[in-house]
């Protein structure tokens, strides 16, 4: 939980701002990079909060066509104000002890595929501060070959609030080094 007096002027602003772009959609004619083996547009990834599911007009005029929702809430059904969009979720709760690492090559395998379509994907959790930054981050160590400082960086230089907990931060380094270990990109779900 945030303790709010300990948040500063500037974080307050990025959280009170529903969500904010990670990586700009790239044109057909921009040539492939590391992350997308085949020519063509790829879509926009986007952090937020529950506020911008909850504001269809923003989310319409993002062109989103995907969520990852990263919550854990019992009591918002799977077709509430997202049922228009394709989604993913994630039931976890924001804590230390939480285990994210079950969740990151699924989640990363969904954005990618999205991605590579040309869509646009919007990660979020209650507030777009840990879990959906951890989302994104571990995509970027995946798919950008980025290092977690590296990620942290470019996530925090978007969206000033973000800060994954203890718990999923040493997740992330050790996903960090598992990515880095092997020259495909490691490690894909199960399911591809």
């Amino acid at each position: 939980m945030i303790a709010f007096d300990s948040v500063s002027r500037e974080e307050m602003e990025a959280m009170c701002t529903p969500m904010h772009c990670i990586l700009s959609p790239t044109p057909a004619s921009t040539p492939p990079t590391k992350s997308t083996a085949e020519p063509g547009a790829t879509g926009a990834l986007y952090i937020g909060s529950m506020a911008a599911v909850h504001d269809l007009d923003l989310l319409r005029d993002n062109n989103i066509t995907h969520l990852v929702q990263v919550l854990e809430v019992p009591w918002m059904p799977e077709s509430g104000p997202s049922a228009e969009f394709s989604c993913y979720r994630i039931d976890i709760e924001d804590a230390a002890g939480a285990t994210l690492q079950p969740h990151l090559a699924a989640a990363c395998d969904y954005i990618l595929g999205a991605l590579r379509s040309g869509e646009n994907v919007l990660v979020h959790c209650q507030q777009g501060v840990s879990r959906s930054a951890s989302i994104v981050i571990a995509y970027l160590i995946r798919e950008r070959s980025m290092t977690y400082d590296a990620a942290f960086t470019l996530v925090k230089q978007r969206r000033r609030c973000i800060k994954p907990n203890a718990g999923f931060v040493k997740t992330l380094r050790e996903w960090e080094t598992a990515c880095s270990s092997t020259s495909t990109r490691m490690p894909r779900s199960a399911s591809r």
